[in-house]
Parts: C-alpha cells; structure tokens; sequence
C-alpha cells in the first residue's frame, strides 16, 4: 500500500480528499491528516508517508514554510491548490507535481500514477524540493534552475544554458551550451508549457528554440543557432518567428 499524509486547514476539503482517495485510488492509505505545519511535521516524521498531499496556502506557516522546516525526507509531495499562478509555475519548473481545488478525481488518478513511475528516481526528491524552495526565493528567473528528469537521474540547469529542445516521441533531448545533451522524460509540450515563461520559441512540432542563440533564419526555412545546428520551421510558424526575429533588431 502507498501511504499518504494529507495536510490541510479546510478540514472539508480534508475530508473530500480522503473520500476520493478511498474510491478511487484503492491502493494508497490515508494513515493521517493534520491541519497545522508543526502537527503535520510530527506526524511525517513519524509514520514516514511515501506521499504528502499538501496544502500551499495555510495560516501561520504555508506549505512552503513546512517544507523547509524538514531536516531530511524521501517522500513525494503533491501541491494541492486553489489557481495560483506564480506557484503553479514555480512547482512546474522544479518538475513536481499539483492538483487544483476542488480536486477532480481523474487528475487525482493521473498523480497517482506519475507518482508510481518517479518512483524510479525518488531518492532525488528531497533534491527537487530543495531546489523548489531555492526557486521561490530568487526574483530573477536567470537565477532559477530548471529540474530535468530522466528515466533514472535529475539534472538541474540554468535556462540560458539550453540552446534548443528536439521531441524523441515522449521524451525530449535537451541541447546545451556545453555542447552536451541530456534526454528527459518530459514531452516537448511539457517543456513548451513551462519554458514559455522564459520566451523560448516553438518553431516546429519537434523543435523548442533560446532565442539568445538565434543567428540568422534562412532562405531554406531552417534557423541558425550559434552551435551550428540548424533547426527546421514549420511553414505555419513561419511569420510567427520572423515577427519575432524582426522585433528584436
């Protein structure tokens, strides 16, 4: 059985939580629930949940807050949150995971099982969180790394180091100014959902582009970056991108 720790001030949303869990997820038991960090904190440390579905917004002390008051911990967290989307942004950059109240019990199912997949690589997590926490502390984006997970590894990278991203069916190759190369376990539209907030460009289907790396779009349609890739643009984006080429001269 998968144990999990539920932790919420709206005793309601607790309970409605917890109901769905029980009908719908019939091999994840809910061994507590606690509506404060510090009763929370205890009871994580001592039942050692394998995930920790939590609240963003509590009083006194937020999700956040509780985080960061753990010593150590090899659990999974999913945020489980009214829209938020400066949070929602954060949590999808640190390659976590998050449900939105009220819960719908299909993406509650779908956490689930992403959940049983990262298991593979769950012993990063406490990696992944710390760099979660590190990101909400920087005001500056350059400053944040973007958390990369593979089928058995996490890599962290700043985004100015990406210079493009190429779809391998449900995976991504990752492209970096080092001249190496990192596959995910992320789709392309994962990382266009994400990296939108960092401007970079969806030129094709199966090509994510930096900007800053751009040299020149040439009269076969294809983009020259400074590593000397050349990257194909669909016809449909083709405005789109000389628009955006022509806007920054």
């Amino acid at each position: 059985m998968i144990k999990a720790i539920l932790v919420d001030d709206n005793i309601s949303s607790t309970q409605l939580l917890k109901w769905v869990l029980e009908q719908h997820c019939k091999d994840v038991e809910v061994v507590a629930t606690a509506s404060k960090a510090d009763e929370a904190i205890a009871k994580i440390e001592m039942l050692r949940p394998d995930i920790l579905f939590l609240d963003i917004q509590m009083p006194n002390q937020s999700g956040f807050d509780l985080l960061s008051s753990l010593k150590n911990w090899n659990f999974e967290v999913i945020f489980v949150t009214a829209f938020d989307s400066y949070a929602i942004d954060a949590i999808k950059f640190s390659a976590l995971d998050y449900l939105l109240k009220p819960v719908d019990e299909a993406e509650l199912i779908k956490a689930i099982d992403r959940f049983k997949v990262k298991k593979i690589y769950a012993p990063g997590g406490e990696e992944l969180y710390k760099n979660f926490i590190q990101n909400l502390s920087v005001k500056n984006k350059q400053q944040q790394r973007l958390a990369l997970p593979s089928i058995n590894d996490i890599k962290y990278v700043f985004t100015n180091e990406i210079i493009r991203l190429q779809s391998e069916r449900n995976y991504t190759r990752l492209f970096f100014n080092d001249k190496k190369d990192f596959l995910s376990s992320k789709t392309l539209k994962d990382f266009d959902d994400i990296l939108k907030q960092s401007h970079f460009l969806r030129v094709h289907k199966s090509h994510l582009v930096n900007p800053d790396y751009i040299v020149e779009y040439d009269r076969d349609g294809f983009l020259k970056l400074s590593n000397n890739d050349r990257v194909e643009v669909s016809r449909r984006k083709k405005e789109y991108v000389l628009d955006f080429i022509q806007r920054r001269k």
